[in-house]
């Protein structure tokens, strides 16, 4: 059995992966939340499967995965100006910021990328590609998962679009190119996004995205994401801007283990 093999089975263990996302600084800044990593990694405790992160933050935090019971860490290697809000700019840009050595050296048990397509010089696209398919012989070499978060964006809307069709293009880009693991949009609708899956060849977990305007709304949407064949969620903002953020954790891993919404609720009451 591969190394890769083996981080895939711990990640997906109980069945459906639960990450929370904390690299957000990396794209927006100190998001409220998340000023002091060392802060919402404790209250998360074991909770997650995994933690999403930059090597950085990883450095800050290390002593919370000592134990065996730890959740396995998820590096984030790249960036772009896509979500920046502060300052207006004529293109997009994406950079690689750490290497996969990196990542290893500061504890990661996988990394993740992201695939920008739809905004900026198609230049940009190009080497975006390239980038990955260098990240992804890294990633193997060293026998960790890649994993890849495609996006299709705008300048009118550059959170991302969900719409199916986009959605379904960009996720099955990031499968030829290579991703064991994929972070992709949910589409709003479970028929629909039973089509994603079925394009897709590899694992998906969707992305929990931005805020929403109250919690049943959200753990509703992560349920019928996960019964429309996803295989587990990727969370930020609606988990450590929460009032509770460990009584959301554990709503959420409620939901992906396949408890109802309401009873997931009774978490947070």
């Amino acid at each position: 059995m591969s190394g890769l093999t083996i981080r895939m089975k711990r990640l997906f263990e109980k069945g459906k992966a639960f990450v929370v996302a904390l690299d957000h600084g990396l794209v927006m800044g100190p998001l409220k939340g998340i000023e002091n990593p060392i802060e919402i990694v404790e209250k998360l405790s074991n909770i997650p499967d995994a933690l999403q992160m930059t090597p950085a933050m990883l450095k800050l935090v290390e002593e919370s995965f000592y134990s065996r019971n730890s959740p396995m860490l998820i590096a984030r290697l790249d960036t772009a100006n896509v979500w920046r809000k502060e300052k207006k700019y004529s293109q997009g840009y994406y950079s690689m910021v750490y290497q996969v050595k990196e990542a290893v050296e500061a504890g990661a048990d996988a990394v993740v990328t992201y695939l920008v397509v739809g905004y900026g010089d198609d230049r940009i696209e190009g080497y975006n590609v390239e980038a990955l398919a260098k990240a992804r012989e890294e990633a193997h070499d060293y026998g960790i998962p890649f994993i890849i978060e495609p996006l299709y964006v705008s300048p009118e809307n550059p959170d991302s679009i969900k719409d199916v069709n986009l959605v379904k293009y960009v996720t099955r880009l990031a499968s030829e190119i290579g991703a064991d693991i994929l972070k992709v949009d949910y589409t709003g609708n479970k028929e629909e996004f039973k089509e994603v899956v079925n394009v897709a060849f590899a694992p998906i977990l969707i992305r929990g995205g931005p805020k929403t305007k109250d919690d049943k709304e959200f753990l509703a949407m992560l349920k019928d994401a996960v019964d429309a064949g996803a295989s587990g969620v990727t969370v930020g903002r609606n988990l450590w801007q929460a009032k509770d953020p460990t009584a959301m954790a554990k709503a959420i891993a409620d939901v992906v283990r396949g408890k109802s919404v309401e009873e997931a609720l009774g978490r947070l009451a």
